[in-house]
């Protein structure tokens, strides 16, 4: 049996998790004020935007080795192989500490670098279960999921700048939100900023724009739930009237990163 592994910034709720039988979830830890927690599922994280707001000290780490060792052995002494996806190796180190438990373990683990974020790692993870409930096998799974990371991609913008910076994930001076101005990101393996668009609908414009027209499948994230995408969406859907555009809301260590009002589109290319 092929057992699918990811962080918990890939967002899915216990139901979903449960419905796809063969997925975990590894905790990725984060602090508000004082306070430690762990992420869980997306169900399971309560109202944290309140206890960030006013809050400046806000970080982020990736989650503990001993949390990757238990889930690897678990699965491995059941006689799983494990396929494990996590965040972008260039923004968290979370890739490391996978790659260390599996070589803890051992047993036949394989920590695929997603290359992602969010919304974009569970369009990854997606495939991956996808492949193994079909009855693919392991190194055809692996080899398909270095291949189609390359088609995945992020389009995204926020309101402030301050949580980017704070977490050191902005390192392009250009970026603005000044007067009527706001940012529009890539995420590749790491944040690109493009541009500084000025005023509301410029900014959807440039976001739908940056979307590639041979899309498949798109994810709306947002972080908060009052977050107001509905334009957006709809900008998409008559865009590409063919794909099916599901909607997230970013859990707490994303969140903490982006900062209240940020939103984005993840979508993935056809072969």
């Amino acid at each position: 049996m092929i057992a699918i592994v990811t962080d918990s910034t890939v967002g899915y709720s216990t139901a979903e998790i449960a419905s796809r039988g063969i997925l975990s979830e590894v905790p990725v830890n984060y602090q508000i004020g004082q306070n430690f927690y762990e992420e869980y599922a997306s169900d399971r994280n309560g109202n944290f935007l309140p206890l960030m707001a006013g809050q400046p000290l806000c970080k982020t780490a990736q989650p503990s080795l001993n949390n990757f060792i238990a889930t690897f052995r678990s699965l491995v002494e059941r006689g799983c192989d494990v396929i494990c996806l996590v965040l972008s190796s260039a923004l968290s180190g979370t890739y490391s500490s996978a790659c260390f438990a599996a070589q803890q373990v051992g047993g036949n683990i394989r920590v695929v670098d997603s290359g992602t974020i969010g919304a974009g790692m569970h369009l990854l993870a997606d495939e991956a279960v996808n492949m193994a409930k079909g009855g693919f096998g392991f190194e055809e799974i692996v080899k398909h999921l270095e291949s189609l990371k390359r088609k995945i991609g992020i389009v995204f913008t926020v309101e402030s700048l301050d949580r980017l910076a704070a977490g050191g994930r902005l390192n392009n001076a250009k970026a603005n939100t000044s007067l009527n101005l706001r940012p529009v990101f890539d995420l590749k393996g790491k944040i690109l900023f493009r541009l500084n668009a000025r005023g509301h609908r410029e900014r959807l414009d440039e976001m739908c724009a940056r979307i590639p027209e041979n899309a498949r499948r798109l994810i709306v994230a947002r972080c908060g739930e009052r977050t107001d995408v509905s334009e957006f969406t709809q900008m998409l859907k008559n865009r590409f009237p063919a794909v099916n555009i599901h909607q997230r809301v970013l859990g707490p260590v994303l969140s903490i990163h982006t900062g209240p009002g940020a939103f984005g589109a993840a979508y993935i290319t056809k072969e």
